[in-house]
């Protein structure tokens, strides 16, 4: 029987549910429950196990209920059994029939939909706890309390559509666990208020008790603009208490006026001073020596301090043990005197410590970046430092006096539509739903081009409206749920009112569509490379033309971005393999990759580069690009990749040393 015709007789058919319902046959759903019953036995290497089943199974319904029009699902769960055992899975076998016996038996003591729902729920969290039993009963009461969270998420807040849509991996719904409880995603906090005498000890209680409200990453934008005025606070207190001892103890202090230096002092903006300022107060070469002395001392002094306190955040946060562990800290953008004392100090940091898991370094590269600073950068890329690249004089990147900054894979928030200024500081990705676009590619291999665009344009509408949904269960909750956040943190949450809900203010965080699988869908559509990334590009522009489309519908700040997190892109890879078996270049490995994945030995770098530019131009949530080095890269060949991506438009760049 050819696959078209199999294809008729499915797409045909009409499942009928044990309420009596209608539904259209839904061959994923068959591919999912196959798939549980062998995780329920096995972990590993079982996907062309899974999908022998399923083909099978579909091949069975499709010669014996040609002439049909329904089929019960009792019927369809019937040929699954039968299925694994005529090919030996008895173990499977087992665990599929007793998870049917179970759920007859849940169906009969729940008489309400919801409660049999939720108890299936409760089975999940005792199948997903049972690989972890080797855990500390700590980490196994947080699995348990996660899986029940997104259960109950699944079961009474998000609709049956895009639930099902999850479950079957057409999308992928992020912080399922969290987000109905109130906990935010990756965001930017506003640093400011911390920067004062109880620096770095208030800075880091900060950091570390907002781990506590943020599952995902926190970023420490702009250190290097954060940390100057503290820098010309210290050295000016310091050099007038360094240069009032030198006087007393040579004699002449009673001789100087002290009243004068300060307002001399104070009135320089910048600590790069030559002490011939104070030139009318200087009566003799002791007493020039002794300013030039103090100058120098204290200048010793504010390195000391600020390396010290700089070692106490990086390590911190660093050596932290919250769930979710991780921060980011930009640098680089500020080249005036003080900027350059504080980047010369962290780098100086980070290149004594062995090494830096938790937290990574963005270092915001402009066209005239200071070349001592890009060698030191260059030498801790080499020596695996954590260090990631941002362009900020790039075409869309910045905005007058004020630029992107980015979290440590590539995601960007930088476009506002609640005001028409764009920012990064303050703001937070409030969600994310992946669109798989690696199944597209497999189900409309050989089909109408036309068919493929329609249902991508579903999926979005699909997602979006997830996403709204998402947006609206997080902004009731109240300001009094979070001690952290909404404390000076968050852009203008100072608007905020004791008792009030927080949907104004996280109104100008982003809601975020992104794509796993799009080289894969393009490799199933495209056979020449060329061609592949023309699709790639198409895509790009129809999803970008979709996320215009729902900014102006719903007023919130939609993204688009390519998903790199490892989780989402093994569990939908696992679900393709299910269905569609091992295919070479697409499902044959072990998780969907990113564009970047059209690099090789062979790729021409600036052609490259230039066409992830173009294609990052398009993602305005930004996206991962990693070019792999040697360990014996030089310095130099590091730089001419940061002068070709410069050249080529590229926001956002990661050098990382192939292991």
């Amino acid at each position: 029987m050819s696959g078209e015709i199999q294809e008729k007789i499915i797409n045909d058919l009409i499942v009928v549910k044990r309420s009596g319902q209608r539904v259209e046959f839904n061959n994923n759903k068959i591919a999912l429950a196959i798939k549980n019953a062998f995780d329920q036995v096995r972990q590993e290497d079982t996907e062309k196990d899974i999908n022998k089943v399923y083909e099978e199974v579909l091949k069975y319904i499709t010669n014996n209920y040609v002439d049909r029009k329904t089929i019960n699902v009792e019927d369809i769960q019937d040929i699954i059994e039968t299925k694994l055992k005529e090919k030996k899975y008895e173990d499977v076998y087992f665990a599929f029939r007793d998870y049917r016996i179970r759920r007859a038996a849940s169906r009969k003591a729940f008489g309400v939909k919801q409660q049999h729902k939720f108890s299936k729920a409760i089975e999940r969290i005792i199948n997903s706890t049972k690989e972890t039993f080797n855990d500390k009963p700590n980490e196994i009461l947080l699995d348990f309390g996660k899986t029940i969270a997104a259960e109950y998420t699944k079961t009474y807040v998000l609709d049956n559509k895009s639930v099902r849509a999850h479950e079957e991996g057409s999308i992928y719904i992020h912080n399922l666990d969290y987000f109905n409880l109130g906990k935010l995603s990756s965001t930017h906090l506003i640093w400011n208020h911390l920067i004062n005498q109880d620096f770095p000890t208030n800075f880091i209680v900060e950091a570390l008790n907002a781990k506590n409200e943020i599952d995902g990453e926190i970023a420490i934008d702009g250190l290097d603009q954060l940390l100057e005025p503290l820098v010309r606070q210290r050295f000016k207190s310091e050099f007038k208490k360094i240069l009032q001892q030198y006087l007393s103890v040579a004699g002449y202090l009673e001789y100087i006026n002290m009243k004068k230096i300060c307002e001399i002092l104070e009135k320089e903006t910048s600590i790069n001073f030559d002490t011939e300022i104070f030139e009318s107060l200087i009566y003799n070469k002791r007493v020039k020596d002794i300013f030039e002395q103090s100058y120098n001392d204290s200048m010793q002094y504010l390195l000391r301090g600020l390396e010290s306190d700089i070692q106490k955040i990086v390590t911190s946060l660093d050596l932290n043990y919250k769930e979710n562990p991780k921060y980011v800290i930009s640098l680089g953008s500020n080249d005036n005197f003080e900027g350059l004392i504080i980047n010369n100090c962290y780098l100086k940091v980070i290149e004594n410590l062995k090494s830096l898991k938790n937290v990574t370094t963005i270092f915001q590269i402009k066209k005239d970046s200071n070349i001592e600073l890009l060698n030191k950068i260059s030498e801790l890329i080499i020596d695996e430092k954590n260090i990631a690249l941002s362009f900020i004089d790039n075409s869309y990147n910045r905005q007058e006096e004020t630029h992107a900054e980015y979290f440590s894979n590539g995601r960007r928030i930088f476009e506002n539509q609640i005001y028409d200024d764009k920012n990064s500081k303050g703001r937070m990705l409030v969600s994310s739903v992946t669109i798989n676009m690696g199944r597209l590619g497999l189900k409309y291999k050989n089909h109408n081009r036309k068919e493929f665009w329609e249902e991508l344009n579903d999926i979005l509408d699909l997602s979006k409206n997830a996403l709204v949904s998402i947006f609206e269960t997080i902004g009731d909750k109240n300001r009094d749920n979070y001690q952290i956040i909404f404390n000076h943190n968050i852009l203008d949450d100072d608007k905020l009112e004791e008792g009030q809900k927080i949907r104004k203010v996280i109104k100008k965080g982003a809601l975020s569509i992104e794509m796993a699988g799009l080289y894969e869908c393009a490799t199933c559509l495209e056979e020449q490379e060329e061609n592949r990334k023309q699709l790639i590009y198409q895509i790009l522009e129809f999803v970008d033309e979709k996320k215009e489309k729902y900014i102006a519908e719903s007023n919130l700040n939609f993204i688009v971005s390519e998903t790199e997190k490892y989780r989402p892109l093994k569990k939908l890879m696992e679900l393709d393999k299910a269905i569609y078996g091992i295919q070479k270049g697409v499902t044959d490995k072990n998780t969907y990759g990113r564009m970047d994945a059209m690099l090789t030995t062979k790729t021409d770098i600036y052609e490259f580069l230039k066409y992830i530019g173009k294609c990052q131009k398009k993602l305005s949530g930004g996206c991962l690009t990693e070019i792999h080095i040697s360990k014996n890269t030089s310095t130099k060949k590091i730089i001419e990749y940061i002068n070709t991506a410069l050249d080529c438009d590229v926001g956002f760049l990661k050098l990382t040393v192939r292991k």
